[in-house]
């Protein structure tokens, strides 16, 4: 059943947005890169100047723009356990977090695949400053320019999720992995399936606002796992520390939806693309308590041992 924090939050967006025109809303990748072109600026002033676009992970309950780094740390500690030569960044968007981890590794090679020419301008204006890092247009959902066995490391931070086809993502990961190499994997997820209608549609509205088509379940997404040769190495659910930097974005929308007169002006004013990004920063924290949604922390490992399939 929803709670009461849910459902007024609930009320309050169906008072100001067409619901069944977001609901209608299908994102495909061209959608996505509108998305985040029209949210280049806004992302710098709402979020943080650092090109940290990520969630922070803040261990310790308060947030600190040092918890922006938090992923990019725990990639670090894969790194140098792997003495990794070659690493991934799939989705790397502005490249904020493979430009930290190359000044931290000179000697390791970091490359980056983004749909987006607009986050990967970013990304290439940083890769200027070190010598190590190459950002490149690219789709996930493609990696047949990569040779196999030639990562010891693959990440991707709050991105898979954009997949739609995350068991061919995965199979191309083990491919295209050392083995004994990892993929990390930063995401959130609806962690329940037991939802009642306003739950669905909250959700449902969530993505849409995030320019995703669906929340995957986290169990749907193990299930995904299994059908790659890929073993789960580390589980861990951060939901509880995300919550700081959540609540820093929904006390910007709260703004927004206690003015509804102004929020209507302002959508029609601006693109749907940018004020559609109020509704998740106002229902993430609400989901994430209602135990609606997770944040996962999920570390991949192709096993040394061949499997049967990858005798020639």
């Amino acid at each position: 059943m929803i709670s009461q924090e849910l459902a007024k939050k609930l009320d309050k967006v169906k008072s100001i947005f067409d619901i069944e025109d977001i609901v209608k809303q299908d994102p495909d990748d061209r959608y996505i890169k509108k998305y985040y072109k029209t949210n280049k600026i806004p992302y710098s002033i709402f979020h943080t100047p650092t090109d940290l676009i990520y969630m922070g992970i803040s261990r310790d309950g308060k947030y600190n723009r040092d918890d922006l780094l938090e992923q990019a740390r725990v990639v670090n500690k894969y790194i140098k356990r792997v003495g990794a030569k070659k690493v991934l960044e799939l989705a790397t968007g502005r490249g904020a977090n493979s430009y930290y981890l190359s000044k931290q590794n000179p000697n390791t090679e970091f490359y980056g695949i983004d749909i987006s020419e607009t986050q990967l301008n970013l990304a290439k204006k940083k890769a200027k400053k070190v010598p190590n890092y190459f950002p490149r247009l690219g789709n996930y959902n493609n990696l047949e320019k990569f040779d196999s066995n030639s990562f010891e490391v693959v990440f991707i931070v709050e991105a898979l999720c954009y997949s739609n086809n995350k068991s061919k993502v995965l199979c191309e990961i083990y491919r295209i992995l050392k083995p004994g190499g990892f993929f990390l994997i930063f995401d959130g997820y609806q962690s329940r399936t037991d939802l009642d209608g306003d739950e669905k549609l909250a959700c449902e509205l969530t993505a849409k606002g995030m320019a995703l088509k669906s929340f995957e379940t986290y169990t749907h997404f193990v299930e995904s796992v299994g059908t790659s040769r890929l073993t789960i190495h580390f589980e861990e659910d951060v939901s509880e520390y995300v919550l700081p930097t959540m609540k820093r974005f929904e006390k910007l929308a709260r703004i927004y939806f206690t003015l509804p007169l102004t929020a209507r002006i302002a959508k029609l004013i601006f693109p749907k693309e940018f004020v559609n990004n109020s509704i998740p920063a106002y229902f993430m924290p609400t989901l994430v308590k209602d135990k609606i949604a997770c944040y996962m922390i999920t570390i991949l490992t192709k096993p040394l041992t061949k499997q049967p399939e990858d005798r020639v």
